[in-house]
């Protein structure tokens, strides 16, 4: 049983971890714990991860200088084609073990073996349609005695005049297929249904309110359920190029200053997902999403897998300095199955990350700034010093990540960086930017700046350091 870093780090002397990522980001707490030796990505890593984590990092973006805003399975499917030529023989006979975000693809599998390493896979979670559809999902919920907002499937177009009677004039119409806010769409009118695509399968929900809210939990390979850290869900917050209904963040700290009555809510009915995971057979971590009106919270979807939010959560549980393994690598570990111990019950956090977008036409980042820490300071951030996330993050700075290369395109949607604080920087519904929240993303716009699309941009171009 592994119930240390010092216990997993002996673990991962004969057989390191390979990543298979969108973005870098996600398996940060990996690559702090020393689970990886190499990783492939869409999106490159900020300058210096390779050689601050001892880590052999491939990415597309490397190769293409473009990013999108769209998945990253695509991104994936182009760096694992070149793999044969990025790495040659220096892979052949070695082992290693997968570790990814999402579901895996047979093809980047072959792709990795193709080298000569041998790809330790793990086995397929529990499969059941409650895992991935979130009709399914509603239904489930309904049986497992956890609240719901009102809904409805239809097909084709949804019909306004009728959904209208039914719900009000604002309702939320969803594939019942999709992550981080694809497909969730806000409709408030006839013209605005009538421009939706038809669909063999629209979820269609009453309009509950703005405030969202994310609890993690984990199944232990006992089928033992623990309710982990909440955290407010930053949604189509506005003036940072997120559209309504599109993942923008978290704040862990925020969910303290929510109504108790419903924060509990939130927390009993995790647990009680968490045992129908368990006898569903599916173990390791998972996320509740829930929409909250007044004292009450209604489930909306769980997440059975590595959220966009968990490695923040692996920030704070490091940053806990008790030795204790964080919750992303006892679910890399689980799936291989090694058994892992871990405290139970969420503790008091702190951690904020915003992500800021790119919108209008496509362009080219003819000057981005550097990773790390910064300060505000008469509405200029002003660099610091390195970092790679919330451990360096002093309590009056702001850490920049996730930051395109100089001279990359940058497509409709591109993640432009994003902030990570101690601080909140939205209002209580996650929503709204906080003045605070207002100043740091107008400063890291000026830290940009951007060019022609066909012209050529010197990819070493940064912002000069104060």
């Amino acid at each position: 049983m592994i119930a240390t870093l010092e216990d997993a780090a002996r673990l991962f002397r004969p057989a390191a971890h390979l990543g298979i990522v969108s973005r870098p980001l996600y398996l940060l707490p990996l690559l702090r714990t020393g689970a990886l030796a190499a990783m492939l990505s869409s999106e490159a890593a900020d300058a210096g991860w390779a050689a601050r984590f001892g880590v052999e990092l491939h990415s597309l973006e490397e190769h293409t200088l473009s990013r999108d805003g769209g998945p990253g399975g695509p991104g994936l499917d182009g760096v694992t084609a070149r793999l044969p030529a990025l790495v040659g023989h220096r892979w052949r006979g070695r082992e290693l073990r997968l570790a990814g975000y999402g579901n895996q693809r047979e093809h980047w599998t072959a792709a990795v073996e193709s080298t000569g390493a041998r790809l330790l896979v793990p086995p397929a979670v529990a499969r059941s349609e409650v895992l991935v559809d979130k009709t399914a999902m509603r239904e489930w919920f309904d049986h497992l005695g956890v609240p719901t907002p009102a809904s409805t499937v239809v097909s084709g177009r949804p019909d306004h005049r009728v959904l209208g009677r039914r719900f009000g004039a604002v309702y939320v119409a969803q594939t019942p297929r999709g992550s981080g806010g694809n497909g969730t769409h806000l409709v408030r009118d006839a013209a605005e249904a009538a421009a939706l695509p038809a669909h063999e399968r629209w979820l269609v929900s009453e309009y509950v309110g703005d405030t969202a809210l994310n609890v993690h939990g984990f199944v232990g390979p006992d089928g033992l359920p623990q309710v982990l850290n909440p955290s407010l869900q930053l949604i189509g917050v506005e003036g940072t190029g997120c559209r309504f209904g599109q993942y923008a963040g978290c704040d862990f700290e925020a969910p303290e200053r929510l109504s108790p009555p419903a924060l509990r809510r939130c927390l009993e009915a995790t647990e009680r997902i968490g045992w129908g995971l368990a006898g569903l057979g599916y173990r390791g971590l998972f996320g509740a999403d829930f929409v909250l009106r007044g004292d009450q919270a209604f489930a909306l979807e769980i997440n059975c897998r590595v959220q966009g939010s968990s490695w923040l959560l692996g920030e704070i549980e490091l940053e806990r300095a008790d030795g204790r393994l964080p919750s992303l690598l006892r679910h890399v570990l689980g799936r291989h199955g090694v058994p892992t111990l871990g405290k139970p019950g969420p503790d008091p956090a702190q951690g904020v990350q915003l992500t800021v977008r790119h919108t209008g036409a496509a362009v080219r980042a003819e000057r981005a700034p550097q990773a790390g820490a910064y300060a505000l300071r008469d509405g200029a951030l002003v660099r610091r010093g390195d970092a790679a996330g919330l451990l360096e993050c002093g309590p009056d700075e702001t850490v920049l990540v996730n930051l395109p290369p100089a001279g990359a395109l940058l497509h409709p949607g591109a993640v432009l960086a994003r902030l990570v604080t101690r601080r909140s920087l939205t209002a209580p519904d996650g929503r709204t930017l906080t003045a605070h929240g207002r100043a740091l993303v107008d400063a890291l716009h000026r830290l940009h700046s951007f060019a022609d699309p066909v012209r050529k941009v010197d990819a070493g171009a940064r912002t000069p350091v104060p």
